[in-house]
């Protein structure tokens, strides 16, 4: 009985210790802006063009729907948590044909990643519901992205196609999660 006490008072203090600093890093509004900030960032720097020249019949393939951010700050945690977490697995796959600047490349994977960890700890922690429908069109939208990729063979024009679509959906991520300004 003492060690089911003891194990409690450790698992309280932890929560009562470690709940703030994991809430704080979920509600910490300037953290996620720069971190997306950067995100969509590094995603431009990789190709010095906004869509070679040469690209244009691949962009005019790609057909997706994009997801849509929710307003409601557990929705749209959840939504960023799977978002940044097909992002991550996307951008693992097979990039041996493009020509990006490789530290680049994995500046962008460490992005992803930290925020994968970062918003599954937020919806872990606030114990948050996943929606079912968003989570679907997410899903979906990142599985048109690896279909598109597979059917032009993963190709230096399929994956500048996919960045510049992944560059478009994060500045809609960023403007939807950007706090109101308070006028004086």
């Amino acid at each position: 009985m003492d060690t089911l006490n003891l194990s409690f008072v450790v698992h309280l203090l932890c929560v009562i210790v470690l709940y703030p600093v994991v809430y704080a890093k979920c509600s910490d509004q300037k953290e996620q802006m720069y971190y997306l900030s950067q995100t969509r960032q590094t995603l431009n720097d990789l190709s010095m063009e906004r869509r070679p020249r040469g690209c244009i019949p691949e962009a005019e393939r790609l057909r997706v729907q994009r997801p849509t951010l929710s307003i409601e700050e557990g929705g749209k945690l959840w939504t960023l948590r799977l978002a940044f977490q097909l992002a991550s697995e996307l951008f693992q796959q097979n990039l041996t044909l493009v020509k990006w600047n490789s530290i680049k490349l994995r500046d962008l994977q460490d992005l992803l990643a930290r925020q994968n960890m970062t918003y599954s700890e937020c919806v872990r922690d606030l114990r948050l519901r996943q929606n079912l429908l968003i989570g679907d069109m997410v899903k979906n939208y990142f599985k048109q992205l690896d279909d598109f990729l597979s059917r032009e063979r993963f190709s230096l024009c399929s994956w500048e196609v996919v960045r510049a679509e992944m560059g478009s959906i994060l500045r809609d991520f960023y403007k939807k999660s950007k706090m109101p300004r308070k006028h004086v």
